[in-house]
């Protein structure tokens, strides 16, 4: 991925990269709260752990996106 990129691109990478890393972690936070805060019977609390992993692996992804862009910098 990163010897083709320019620098702007790689920059715009890592800033949108970031962006989904902070709007990620917003949503586990999220789900986590409604897990604690109401009470959701066993499917929906299923429903809502599935959404954790999902955005977790994505947050994952991310973070690997980002490394490689930095690595490519290097």
């Amino acid at each position: 991925m990163g010897g083709t990129l320019s620098e702007e691109e790689r920059g715009e990478i890592l800033r949108e990269a970031e962006t989904m890393v902070g709007m990620i972690d917003a949503a586990v936070r999220e789900l986590d709260s409604v897990i604690k805060n109401r009470r959701v019977n066993l499917p929906e609390e299923h429903a809502l752990r599935f959404a954790q992993d999902v955005f977790r692996h994505l947050r994952e992804e991310e973070e690997r996106v980002k490394a490689e862009v930095r690595g490519a910098d290097a």
